[in-house]
């Protein structure tokens, strides 16, 4: 950095400090325009509005208020359960608030007969604590103002209701991706630590998906190229005794940003291809759908 400062400017005689300045600033302009390798054709400046104003930036990605296509994933599939099940009368809670055991069971065979999983549905449901996603999505539907508690009942909020007679589920699955993108908390879901980039950068793994996924991929293609675009994110992964920083932040990576974000919204498909329930390995691609909820406006 400062051979190039000293390359640009020594040697040449300048009327004032603004002058310097003004050189100065072109340069530093420039170079945040610049593509950086590491994140695959993005400039400094389009990753610093993809983390941090990712729904604020039109001139490079805007978000669809519907899809052109009936969303036919695991959260739309669990949503439409969910409002099927609340109706106009509204669905009786638990005393302590959550789903009653009976629909949850109802969903879990239904939701493991479409989206089969032997080791999940062999689950014992005895309340909605044990059948996660769709705990997800009902916590998810009420952070987007979809549903909502009174009097021991989970009702349909107008909101809802405006929404589901207009377009449907095209017009609710976005709502419900949107917040939990940006409402739901998603280490709320596994027992890693928060890591909470992780969700913030969600916007460069859709990017990846589609840049990339236009073929089967080990799912430990994206996770390392995630690393490689943000090594820092190591100082935050609390030490194990038999396991590397690395290693753990690739499980989680994988888990929360592959599997329970853009596989469980339809962005992704994955597919395992190791036994047994620990330490799962995948293959990915993306979907039709990933270009269908964000819309891009990239060169490259």
């Amino acid at each position: 950095m400062k051979e190039d400062i000293h390359n640009l400017i020594g040697g040449r005689s300048f009327g004032s400090i603004e002058e310097v300045q003004a050189v100065l600033d072109q340069y530093q302009q420039q170079k945040n325009e610049a593509p950086v390798e590491e994140f695959h054709g993005l400039s400094s400046a389009q990753m610093h509005r993809f983390l941090n104003l990712p729904f604020e930036s039109p001139e490079l990605i805007t978000f669809p208020l519907e899809p052109a296509r009936e969303p036919e994933n695991k959260a739309a599939f669990l949503l439409s359960m969910l409002i099927e099940g609340i109706g106009e009368d509204g669905m009786k809670l638990t005393a302590k608030g959550n789903l009653g055991q009976k629909f949850c069971q109802a969903a879990h065979r239904q939701y493991y007969a479409r989206y089969p999983d032997s080791f999940m549905a062999n689950l014992s449901v005895r309340s909605e604590l044990n059948f996660e996603p769709l705990h997800t999505i009902r916590l998810t539907a009420q952070l987007g103002g979809l549903v909502r508690k009174y009097k021991g009942r989970l009702l349909l909020t107008k909101k809802c209701k405006k929404a589901l007679d207009r377009n449907g589920l095209r017009e609710l699955y976005p709502l419900v991706l949107h917040a939990y993108i940006r409402k739901f908390n998603w280490a709320y879901r596994d027992r890693f630590q928060d890591i909470p980039f992780i969700q913030q950068s969600f916007l460069f793994t859709l990017y990846l998906l589609r840049k990339y996924g236009s073929t089967w991929r080990p799912a430990t293609f994206y996770s390392d190229n995630y690393l490689r675009a943000f090594p820092m994110i190591l100082e935050e992964i609390e030490r194990k005794p038999f396991e590397e920083p690395k290693d753990t932040l690739q499980r989680c990576y994988i888990l929360r940003a592959l599997q329970r974000f853009a596989g469980f919204f339809g962005l992704a498909d994955l597919e395992q291809i190791s036994q047994g329930p620990i330490n799962r390995e995948y293959w990915v691609r993306s979907t039709g759908m990933l270009d269908e909820v964000v819309q891009w406006h990239l060169q490259s």
